[in-house]
């Protein structure tokens, strides 16, 4: 009698829902979150305009096209159905009260639909009463009490390396604000030309713009013979004068052509709308857990909480948006996509999957983006087109999204259009099937095998501030103990910005604000893009001795796939060269040649320095499969470049640079510092390849040896005592620059402290020259005042053993250069907040060369004490990949424990605070083997103790009080 009832109801359900589904034409409608039916599969719309689809049968499903475009996707209809929960509770509560119930929602559904947005403007977001508590889940962590009134200023930044997401947090309207790193204008398929009227070489003939073709920056191989020329008669005029003004009309000759460049560009939005919008809210805040990678929104209204969570899963290529509520059929939203590029734009609906699709006007690159709204809740109804989703009275409404374009690196150099469609469908699609839990579990698991593997305690405490609480108490020195979470929490901040955005597959760190631009702005900014001699080394400073090296990938994956290949040209066509060299900008079109502009367009020695970054992810990793595939081929081709393009010069035959100019001042000279410590350091991690590789071309190697033993080191002492910024005696002891050049081989580099090092003998008289010279150029306040000069003079600093001057700089980056309450400035890009991190790491922990570590050796320099009231590090990663843990209380360190991880080795551990045999006499030093009876072998120097370790033994250094 159950069984004939309850097939009776359903029958009867189904007839009503057939009833109201035949005065619907133009909209999908679902009950439950499943789409049972079109309307227009039952009444074909009689008004072509009424609908903003046709219809027609394709391959056993529908085809659904936009009537403005082309764009179609095979739809295979579900069957028209009844949820089976939906029956049950028709049985329990009555078929006319349920009846009712989905009657209102689908009556509230068609209005909603029906109005235009355009008719009134978004609803003001709600006023926010009673003070949300800390959230208690994490212990990293970025949150507020309140929205983002600013999505580039206090929004969070999400992602999975090739995309990222700003979740501003709203509740009434939610700006999901898309990037995606390769939405880049110019290139191959630009037909725009350089608007800033300052072209290639304008003293030389050229070929007309009318045969304008994009070659990265490079001249035609037919005009090799006169670019080569012009670089001669550059070389002899310095030879001549010795130094040559930028504002001579000869340096105009070594100028390239930025056409095409391009410039990184907006994408678009996802927009979740409140349908009933809230007047107050109750107890907000809004979370970015560094913990677990995820952004948490949280707030209350009467007796409902309502709860968002965000996250960029890198494995699944997908981010999620889920919102949900403590009451069932809570949840009304609208769900709609916002293109920020309007050529060729057309939206579509497959089953609640929304889709927006365009094209870059400058250079006809398709993008697009997919997004699935899946509703969970018996009771919901839901209603979409081809430009939004309406769901009412759902307990849970997930979003899946992915957005892409049709740029790859493998279609160099042409770069031809591949479509994304397949690859962004496929992605959400296989979401959508999975269950939310194993989802996001998925994804913590991911993201922590990377974040968990490495912490810093300086002593801070439980954090009860919100972050902009925070940041306003530190500017005001009001934090006391919580700066000391601040500053640590900066260090673990620019870790997951790395992991949000390089990993494996995507491009490297770029950073730069592309959200608030207007859609095909026609500029090609080359300061927008790859800058490679400082910001985009800086983005990686902090991954490999805090077990990110797996971040580095992308950096060597860009150089192999494009600026080699692309950098071969400009080595043969402008230098007349072997190998591969790259200038100071680049783009995802492999721009390698110089650009037009006026004091930063000529460096070659990029790719020295870019090579030195592919031999430290050896020296971390030491896996020889690496190097011997991909880092030394690198090394080689930039060692190639420059043993054929240095000059000897007569009477001491020392090989210099020429023409040379130190970043971004100055005049063009031979051999400046910079190019000189790059070009030493190059050669000599190549040599070390070679021996590891077993190199077979002795030509090469003979060459290489001979040329380094006599190339300039560029560590020369000038007459004032200073570290000299060039070969010739030209420093002016005013000069407060924020480029730091001259001290590269202080840091990143690390030429001063190689034992073999031939200077290793005036090392204390060349860093006593570099700290004099350092201090002459003041904290980096001049010249914009930019957060990265602050950045590598604390990280200079350090290395160079003073605590107070280290910290000065990291507390002038605070107070000048984290202005805003996401710790973010996007107009600067991310090399400020990233080498931040790297250099409050460098205060107490270092390590200089392969087989020496330092700890806490600024600790009487002027640290802070209450970093060193209690603390220690975790998981830090030396030169050679050994994996140290260290603490330390009452400004003394207790503990040392080093695993060698990757082979045997001799470290040398420099622990500041150990002093001399009478201030810690041996018997309070205990050197063991964790695990094992074995008695290491060590031996003790002063405050050094050098341990020879097996691998995979544990050593143990513990100091009693």
């Amino acid at each position: 009698m159950g069984q004939q009832h309850s097939t009776q109801t359903r029958r009867r359900r189904l007839s009503l829902l057939v009833i109201t589904l035949l005065t619907t034409r133009d909209v999908h409608l679902s009950y439950g979150g499943n789409v049972v039916v079109n309307a227009q599969l039952l009444v074909p719309p009689h008004d072509s305009q009424a609908s903003p689809y046709s219809w027609s049968p394709h391959k056993g499903g529908l085809s659904v096209q936009d009537p403005q475009s082309s764009y179609q996707e095979d739809v295979s209809t579900p069957p028209f159905s009844v949820d089976d929960n939906s029956c049950k509770d028709c049985e329990e509560n009555g078929v006319d009260q349920s009846r009712q119930q989905r009657d209102q929602l689908e009556e509230q559904c068609r209005q909603f639909m029906e109005a235009s947005p355009n008719l009134a403007p978004p609803p003001p977001e709600p006023r926010m009463i009673g003070a949300a508590s800390a959230p208690g889940s994490s212990t990293w962590r970025l949150w507020y009490r309140t929205p983002a009134k600013s999505i580039e200023q206090d929004g969070f930044l999400i992602g999975n390396g090739r995309t990222q997401v700003l979740v501003g947090g709203a509740i009434n309207v939610e700006r999901l604000v898309l990037s995606e790193e390769s939405c880049w204008s110019g290139g191959p398929g630009s037909a725009r030309m350089s608007t800033s009227g300052s072209r290639f070489n304008l003293d030389v003939e050229t070929e007309s713009d009318d045969g304008y073709e994009y070659r990265g920056g490079n001249v035609p191989e037919t005009e090799a013979q006169q670019r080569q020329d012009a670089l001669l008669e550059f070389r002899n005029a310095l030879k001549e004068k010795q130094v040559i003004k930028p504002s001579m009309p000869i340096v105009k000759t070594l100028q390239g052509d930025e056409r095409g460049f391009g410039r990184p560009e907006a994408f678009g939005e996802v927009l979740v709308e409140e349908m009933h919008a809230f007047g107050r809210v109750d107890h907000y805040s809004r979370e970015l857990d560094l913990d677990s990678g995820t952004v948490k929104v949280s707030f209350s209204v009467g007796n409902i909480k309502y709860t968002r969570e965000h996250f960029c899963s890198y494995p699944d290529s997908i981010c999620v948006m889920r919102m949900q509520s403590s009451v069932p059929k809570s949840i009304n939203v609208k769900v709609s996509i916002k293109a920020h590029h309007n050529q060729n734009v057309e939206y579509s609906n497959v089953h609640n999957r929304l889709g927006m699709r365009s094209q870059l006007a400058s250079n006809n690159m398709t993008i697009e983006a997919q997004v699935a709204v899946k509703a969970e809740g018996p009771m919901g109804v839901s209603m979409s087109n081809n430009r939004q989703v309406i769901a009412l009275g759902f307990d849970t409404v997930t979003l899946y999204y992915a957005f892409g374009t049709g740029w790859s690196a493998g279609a160099f150099p042409d770069f031809e259009d591949k479509d994304p469609h397949d690859r962004l469908v496929g992605a959400v699609d296989k979401a959508t099937t999975m269950f939310y839990v194993d989802q996001i579990q998925k994804h913590v698991q991911d993201y922590q095998t990377l974040f968990q593997g490495f912490g810093l305690d300086l002593g801070q405490p439980e954090n009860v501030m919100a972050t902009n609480e925070l940041i306003e108490a530190s500017h005001m020195g009001k934090a006391k103990e919580e700066e000391n979470y601040l500053e640590a929490l900066m260090v673990q901040y620019g870790r997951y910005l790395l992991i949000a955005s390089s990993r494996p597959g995507s491009l490297p760190v770029s950073g730069h604000s592309v959200w608030s631009r207007d859609a095909d702005s026609p500029v090609d900014s080359p300061s927008d893009g790859y800058k490679m001699n400082i910001d985009l080394q800086m983005n990686y400073w902090l991954a490999e001795s805090t077990g990110l090296g797996e971040t580095v990938s992308p950096l060597i994956d860009y150089m192999e796939s494009l600026l080699v290949p692309r950098g071969q040209d400009t080595a043969k066509i402008h230098h007349g060269a072997r190998g591969w060299t790259t200038h100071t900008y680049s783009n995802i079109w492999a721009h390698t040649g110089p650009t037009a502009q006026p004091r930063s367009f000529y460096f070659p020695a990029a790719s020295a320095w870019l090579c030195q970054q592919a031999w430290d992810r050896y020296v971390y990793s030491q896996d020889y499969s690496y190097l011997k595939d991909h880092a030394y081929k690198l090394m080689k081709g930039a060692s190639q470049f420059w043993l054929d393009s240095l000059l000897q010069f007569q009477g001491n035959g020392t090989y210099l640079a020429s023409p040379s100019y130190s970043p971004e001042h100055g005049p063009y000279t031979e051999g400046s510092a910079l190019d000189q410590q790059l070009i030493w350091q190059l050669f000599d991690s190549t040599l070390e390849a070679v021996a590891i590789v077993g190199e077979r071309d002795k030509v090469f190697v003979q060459n290489l040896t001979s040329t380094l033993a006599n190339l300039s080191p560029g560590l020369r002492i000038g007459n004032w005592g200073q570290l000299q910024e060039w070969n010739l005696d030209l420093d002016d002891p005013n000069e407060a620059h924020r480029h730091l050049g001259p001290f590269w081989a202080v840091y990143p580099g690390r030429q001063i402290f190689l034992p073999r090092n031939s200077t290793d003998g005036n090392r204390d008289e060349l860093l006593e020259a570099a700290r004099l010279t350092l201090a002459k150029r003041g904290m980096g306040l001049s010249e914009e005042n930019l957060g990265w000069p602050k950045s590598w003079r604390a990280a200079v600093w350090a290395r160079l053993g003073d605590g107070a001057k280290a910290y000065e700089a990291l507390d002038l980056f605070k107070k000048n250069n984290v202005k805003h309450s996401n710790l973010l400035d996007f107009e600067q890009g991310l090399s400020g907040q990233l080498g931040i991190g790297a250099a409050i790491l460098e205060m107490v922990i270092q390590s200089q060369a392969p087989g020496y570590l330092d700890i806490l050796t600024a600790a009487e320099t002027g640290l802070p004490a209450r970093w060193l009231k209690k603390g220690g590090v975790q998981g830090f990663k030396t030169r050679e990949g050994h994996n140290v843990t260290t603490a330390w209380e009452d400004a003394k360190v207790r503990s040392v424990e080093v695993l060698a991880t990757t082979k045997a080795a001799v470290l040398q551990v420099k622990i500041g605070t150990l002093k001399g045999e009478d201030e810690t006499p041996s018997e309070k030093v205990h050197v063991s083997i964790k695990g094992s009876n074995k008695v290491p072998v060590f031996s003790r120097e002063r405050e050094s103790i050098t341990l020879t370790m097996a691998k995979g033994q544990t050593y143990v250094i513990q100091i009693d009080p």
